[in-house]
């Protein structure tokens, strides 16, 4: 006889622990750890997932209840997912089911819908020739790909100014983890989801990318995990969500524009996806890129002190010079009599730049939280 100690899914700490349950003959061949189960709980029946599984009872087999059913077409967490939801539950202090329910994609009361790329329609098949990465990037990829298979490999910082061709050396790595038989997440905050942005990744890994956004149903979202899981992607590209996309030869995990404040759920468990992607990655022998050209203070001085490796992009793509910047101390203009929210030299700019027919783009900042500007 075979026992499991199932997680129930009520978020609740009274129930935050393992309950144990007799395997019936007939399940044993498929229940595994990971497996969504159903199973009586009091007076009804509710879902659970197997955390272990063992051939000794904790109290006499005979007062132990019997597992009901394998939930049909539930995705099974990997031990290691198991594994990442217990650090999440000591790391950021959540039930365990939260975090479990964090890390496993959510089918229940949901319609299966065939994914679309982007509400806008697919996105292009034509797959476009990888271009030739500058001597800075070459040198970049060829650093992060040494760590990679360093005897001790690090998380790498990629500290690139901007318009330095980070996206290209992510690619040219994902492209080599792609042929050493593993697959690849990237994480990039949701306001650079854009159309161009996936276009760039569609149009050099074709479909073999998926995406993620906030504008997919939960069946969406789920029938692209589904995906993941069966193999069938290799690259999947989205928000802090997509960190838990169940990709089992997990390779690589690429963190664009680390620094964003997006990186942190606002919702339990809080986990932050910087400090969870390590995580993940050292529990599925997996490695984690962090790329910014302006990093946060915890990832530069984590590299600054070696617990990450430091590699830079210090030049342009293409020698494209740097924009000119100009900094006005608005004190001094109070004092020589100018109250306006505009320092004379951009009043001077502006007025030229429309005298010459162009554009301009004005960037308002708040004062706190106030909107009053």
């Amino acid at each position: 006889m075979k026992y499991a100690n199932v997680i129930v899914n009520i978020s609740h700490s009274q129930v935050d622990r393992t309950f144990q349950y007799r395997i019936p003959q007939e399940l044993e061949p498929q229940i595994r750890v990971g497996s969504p189960v159903l199973v009586p709980f009091g007076p009804r029946q509710v879902q659970g997932f197997v955390v272990e599984l063992t051939d000794e009872p904790e109290i006499a087999a005979d007062r132990l209840k019997d597992v009901q059913a394998l939930e049909e077409k539930g995705v099974s967490l990997e031990k290691q997912m198991i594994e990442l939801a217990s650090w999440m539950k000591e790391t950021y202090g959540c039930t365990m089911i939260q975090a479990l329910k964090t890390v496993l994609p959510s089918r229940r009361k949901v319609r299966s819908r065939k994914a679309k790329v982007e509400q806008n329609g697919p996105m292009p098949e034509d797959r476009d020739t990888p271009p030739v990465l500058g001597e800075e990037q070459q040198k970049a990829a060829d650093g992060i790909w040494e760590e990679i298979h360093s005897e001790h490999p690090r998380p790498c910082l990629l500290y690139g100014i901007t318009g330095s061709g980070k996206t290209e050396v992510y690619m040219e790595l994902i492209s080599r983890c792609i042929e050493a038989g593993r697959q690849a997440i990237v994480l990039i905050p949701e306001i650079s989801l854009t159309y161009q942005t996936v276009r760039r990744f569609v149009g050099r890994f074709g479909s073999k990318v998926s995406i993620l956004n906030s504008r997919l149903s939960r069946g969406e979202r789920y029938d692209r995990f589904v995906l993941a899981k069966k193999g069938e992607i290799s690259v999947m590209v989205g928000p802090r969500s997509a960190l838990f996309t169940p990709f089992t030869h997990l390779g690589l995990i690429i963190i664009d524009e680390e620094h964003e404040s997006a990186y942190k759920s606002e919702q339990t468990p809080r986990y932050h996806a910087r400090e969870t992607a390590v995580q993940r990655a050292e529990l599925e022998g997996a490695h984690v890129i962090f790329g910014s050209a302006t990093p946060s203070l915890e990832a530069y001085h984590r590299a600054m002190s070696g617990e990450y490796r430091l590699v830079r992009l210090t030049e342009r793509h293409e020698g494209r010079p740097m924009p000119d910047v100009f900094v006005t101390d608005m004190r001094e203009e109070l004092k020589k009599g100018n109250r306006s929210i505009l320092s004379r030299r951009l009043q001077s700019e502006m007025e030229d730049r429309l005298l010459k027919k162009e554009q301009i783009m004005l960037f308002l900042n708040r004062r706190g939280y106030a909107g009053f500007v």
